[in-house]
């Protein structure tokens, strides 16, 4: 596949996916689906996948469960060390063996109070039960969050999984309360979020007067009857699921709200149609796979 002294090489049109294949099995689509940015599917395949990540995040969400009450009973211990510091540091304090600082708060202050005779005497102003609660407090949330954050940065390496985004080893760290277990679309990159709610199903018109047999025939436009492939931009339409050219979206599915060959109107809400993803375009930049090959040092 790759010549003499050559690292990479794009690929040709013989080994891109054409736009009606499953992204899955990479055959053509049986039963196709549609994820919303665009991607293919069998309907097999699809369920297949969704079933083994849902199997998978059963597994994750029992080592999570572990996790969230382990990182809450260091949460207890930090709040109660957070507290027990703050009392100490008043009482110290306010016996005068420390300073007269807790938590850049003043404890205790003097005023000198003229008397009758002419001479001051110090009368000492010592903090209420609420003062103190006040300061506990913003001892223990300073604790927390110190402690938040190492626990964050612990869970990098513990808990490495490439089907969960947010626990991925590069992931931001982020609390065990934002990390959000749900099924996605590897056929994106980055993957999206995917369920069988959010999947469209598609109708890809075949030409009856090819002489293939029923399932290998060329595809084309219902509407125009112009063939499709992957230099033809192609759109699917959520109302109907019929995949229809890009121009005949533009001069005809758009100005009448509906679907030209079968008269389904598109749906109040939401985006009424869904570009499907191909793969090389036929121009030189339009093709992404690339073949690489990687040579092992110190070889005899």
């Amino acid at each position: 596949m790759l010549g003499s002294g050559s690292k990479k090489e794009r690929l040709g049109r013989d080994a891109m996916k054409n736009f009606n294949c499953c992204s899955l099995c990479l055959d053509r689509a049986r039963d196709p689906r549609v994820c919303t940015d665009g991607h293919v599917f069998c309907q097999e395949c699809v369920l297949n996948s969704l079933l083994s990540q849902k199997r998978d995040i059963k597994r994750q969400s029992l080592l999570l469960d572990r996790m969230r009450a382990t990182e809450e009973q260091e949460r207890v211990l930090a709040r109660a060390a957070a507290r027990e510091r703050v009392l100490k540091e008043f009482e110290s304090a306010q016996s005068g063996l420390g300073s007269k600082a807790t938590v850049g708060k003043t404890v205790a202050s003097t005023v000198v109070v003229p008397g009758a005779e002419g001479r001051g005497t110090k009368r000492k102003f010592d903090l209420d039960q609420d003062e103190i609660e006040r300061l506990a407090k913003e001892g223990e949330q300073e604790a927390l969050e110190r402690t938040a954050v190492e626990q964050a940065e612990a869970r990098r390496a513990k808990l490495p999984n490439f089907w969960l985004p947010s626990l991925t080893p590069s992931a931001t760290p982020a609390a065990m309360s934002e990390i959000k277990l749900q099924t996605l679309c590897h056929a994106a990159k980055p993957a999206h979020p995917i369920s069988l709610k959010t999947l469209t199903s598609a109708k890809f018109e075949e030409d009856n007067s090819s002489s293939e047999p029923v399932g290998e025939r060329p595809c084309i436009c219902p509407i125009c009857r112009k063939g499709l492939s992957n230099n033809v931009k192609t759109f699917v339409l959520k109302a109907c699921g019929h995949v229809v050219c890009v121009m005949c979206v533009d001069t005809l599915c758009k100005p009448d709200k509906a679907c030209s060959h079968c008269g389904t109107a598109f749906p109040a809400k939401g985006a009424p149609l869904i570009e499907l993803k191909r793969e090389g375009t036929g121009f030189a930049s339009g093709g992404q796979a690339e073949a690489t090959r990687f040579d092992l040092s110190f070889q005899g």
